[in-house]
């Protein structure tokens, strides 16, 4: 709307065929052809788009806007102008003067031709650059005594008088049904409002739908604004009846010389519910309407607004406005809240009825008085003043009735703050999961962090923020459950009282309590040289050691508490790990049986009485070393010891042999039946002086 006076369209002529397609999407366009009757079918897969497929106009429209990105150096203003101003395959631009024109014109030929399309049917408002397009490009005759009109984005729009138009074709039917009506009033497309009284009108008063046939005298003004603009302001309007409500927008532009230029942009309607509510209800909704269709508005132009002020006719509205959103009704405050948002930068104004052109499309009108009404084309007399300020009216609603209905019953509340001793306890309830836990906490800390900084951190949490949300738990968990050993290591004494006295603990640069020792030298990390002290019968100490239980999946006691030192030194960390393993149900599922054998039945020798020493087993232990009588002084010599054992009594003797060879084992047999009588039999575990023996006693 506020484009510049040099402005022209045209679509751009894509060809299909040379659009190629990647590689797997070739599989989706194969065709099969039989050249004869007997052959069989040639499959061929197509390369390029296929024109008539679902696909084909997005990539048609894709292409267009990649071939922008990529020539955006070569042709800058044509790069900027397609990716901005191309809907569907139409191109809508200008410039403020004739030579930007033809260089984007220029640029527009090149670019496009570089992708193997094509600009054609041209329409311009200049006669100049009407000109310099080759004849057949030209879509229509400049000032033609036809004085033709072509279709831009679905709206008429003379180029010869540069201004925009409308068109409505009735068609005589013998009966009329509401489907009928509908689909005449929808073929009036008027996405801007400028019409839209008339179309509130239609909807309100069907039938007079005929009366539709005098828009077609209607001719708006396309440019908005004044020549050499020195401030530019949107002046908006809201108002409500029984029937419908509706808002209106203006652009006032004041130029150099202090004349003033105010014409319609756009403006919006929409009918009351079938549901009756109170006008004072409509007027705000009227005015979220103008709240929003300002934000359009602004976000569409893409220009400097000086100022934007909107106006109403309701003084309870504009109460409710200036009201907290949580101090009234939900259907008040959800409306109030949205409309805080969307004007926080706009005026609020109070304005008389008669001066509310907002009124005209609340209520409706016929094409005809319409075409006269010089408040809905220029806006009220009063706005049109040099002055960027229009009066207010002091507004105290604080005795209606129907402002107070919708306020909330407000009761005062006294926040009494407490020590919860317990705090630390809830900290730690909050999950059982230590992964968890420390993230939860650490959003926490980031919250109130960004409450007290004007740099908010936002997105995943980094490490460094979970390591000292970490050591901040430690930290609370140490002054709960050591805080007499803390006291006394900042006074410069030695813990010599406790379960901790033994470990020499000391206080780090982060006032965390360590393990102390002798590993300073070592190379290895500091946590690994000094861990943290953690209490016995602690949840966070439980925590850790159940999080080092899963992470290295569900190790045994001994080596859950190796790992565990690691960084932290748990007090009866050995009792702690035994815990978490017996607690734990998959260990305990997985917990392996040990296999009992079923024994053999006894011998006989074992189990029936006998004389002691009948039956007997023999085994050596030893070796022991002896020195022997007149021997030089530290030579030592091996002996050992040669046991018998009566299977029936269990009954030992001891006999001393000083090797294990044959002879020797035969001597021991003999000192042994001297004592204790010849055995009925005797077993052995096969040794090699056992087998020597007996081969030597059967030779005898």
């Amino acid at each position: 709307m506020h484009s510049p006076l040099a402005l022209w369209c045209c679509p751009v002529y894509t060809p299909l065929d040379w659009i190629l397609i990647i590689m797997s999407s070739k599989q989706g366009q194969i065709q099969n052809q039989n050249f004869t009757i007997d052959a069989d079918p040639t499959e061929f897969r197509l390369k390029t788009v296929t024109y008539g497929t679902t696909s084909a106009p997005f990539l048609a429209i894709r292409t267009l806007k990649q071939l922008a990105l990529d020539e955006s150096s070569r042709f800058p203003l044509a790069s900027d102008v397609t990716q901005q101003y191309a809907y569907m395959d139409d191109i809508v631009s200008g410039a403020s003067d004739l030579g930007t024109t033809k260089e984007l014109q220029s640029q527009l030929h090149s670019m496009l031709k570089a992708g193997g399309m094509t600009l054609h049917k041209w329409r311009s408002n200049s006669k100049e650059l009407w000109n310099s397009c080759a004849s057949n490009d030209q879509e229509h005759q400049f000032l033609s005594t036809t004085e033709p009109s072509v279709k831009t984005l679905g709206i008429t729009w003379k180029p010869t008088k540069d201004n925009f138009t409308f068109k409505m074709s009735i068609i005589e039917m013998a009966s009329c049904t509401k489907r009928d009506v509908l689909s005449v009033i929808a073929r009036l497309y008027d996405p801007l409002g400028f019409i839209g009284p008339v179309i509130t009108k239609a909807k309100m008063f069907l039938q007079k739908l005929w009366q539709l046939k005098f828009i077609e005298e209607l001719h708006i003004d396309r440019f908005l604004l004044a020549d050499a603009i020195k401030k530019t302001i949107l002046v908006g309007f809201a108002d409500a009846s029984q029937a419908a409500y509706g808002a209106v927008v203006y652009m006032k532009s004041i130029s150099e010389t202090n004349s003033v230029v105010m014409k319609l942009i756009a403006s919006k309607s929409r009918i009351a519910p079938i549901k009756t509510i109170s006008i004072p209800r409509l007027e705000l909704s009227a005015c979220l309407l103008l709240s929003q269709l300002v934000e359009k508005i602004i976000d569409a132009l893409k220009m400097k607004i000086d100022d934007v002020i909107l106006h109403t006719d309701s003084t309870i509205a504009l109460a409710w406005i200036n009201t907290p959103p949580n101090q009234l009704q939900t259907f008040i405050g959800n409306r109030v809240s949205k409309i805080q948002d969307l004007t926080e930068s706009c005026k609020w104004r109070h304005i008389s009825s008669h001066l509310n052109t907002a009124d005209i499309i609340s209520r409706g009108t016929n094409s005809l008085e319409l075409a006269k009404l010089t408040l809905w084309w220029r806006g009220p007399q009063m706005s049109q003043d040099d002055s960027l300020e229009i009066p207010v009216q002091n507004i105290d609603v604080s005795s209606d009735k129907l402002y107070l209905s919708e306020l909330k019953n407000l009761t005062n509340c006294s926040l009494i703050s407490t020590v919860d001793s317990s705090f630390l306890d809830n900290l730690l309830n909050v999950s059982n999961n230590f992964c968890k836990l420390i993230r939860i906490v650490a959003f926490i800390f980031r919250f109130f962090n960004n409450l007290r900084s004007t740099s908010r951190c936002l997105g995943p949490l980094t490490l460094k923020e979970l390591q000292l949300t970490k050591l901040t738990l430690v930290k609370l968990v140490q002054l709960t459950c050591f805080r007499v050993e803390i006291k006394s290591l900042e006074k410069g004494e030695i813990v010599t009282k406790g379960q901790v006295s033994c470990l020499n603990p000391f206080l780090d640069e982060s006032k965390i309590l360590r393990v102390g020792g002798r590993f300073n030298n070592a190379d290895l990390s500091f946590d690994k040289k000094f861990p943290i002290l953690l209490p016995k019968n602690n949840k966070f100490t439980l925590l850790v050691m159940q999080y080092f239980h899963l992470k290295y999946l569900h190790v045994g006691a001994q080596t859950l508490l190796y790992l565990v030192r690691q960084e932290f030194w748990p007090l009866s960390g050995r009792n702690a790990a035994r815990k978490i393993i017996h607690d734990c149900v998959i260990c305990a599922k997985n917990k392996p049986r040990i296999v009992t054998q079923i024994m053999g039945n006894l011998p006989t020798n074992r189990v029936n009485p006998s004389y002691p020493f009948s039956h007997v087993g023999i085994d050596f232990c030893g070796p022991f070393y002896i020195k022997y009588k007149g021997q030089k002084k530290g030579i030592y010599q091996k002996c050992y010891v040669a046991v018998f054992i009566c299977f029936a009594t269990k009954a030992i003797h001891l006999e001393t042999v000083t090797d294990l060879t044959a002879d020797a084992m035969i001597a021991t047999l003999k000192r042994f039946f001297s004592r204790r009588g010849t055995s009925s039999s005797i077993c052995t575990d096969n040794a090699t002086n056992f087998k020597g023996a007996n081969s030597d006693l059967k030779r005898l």
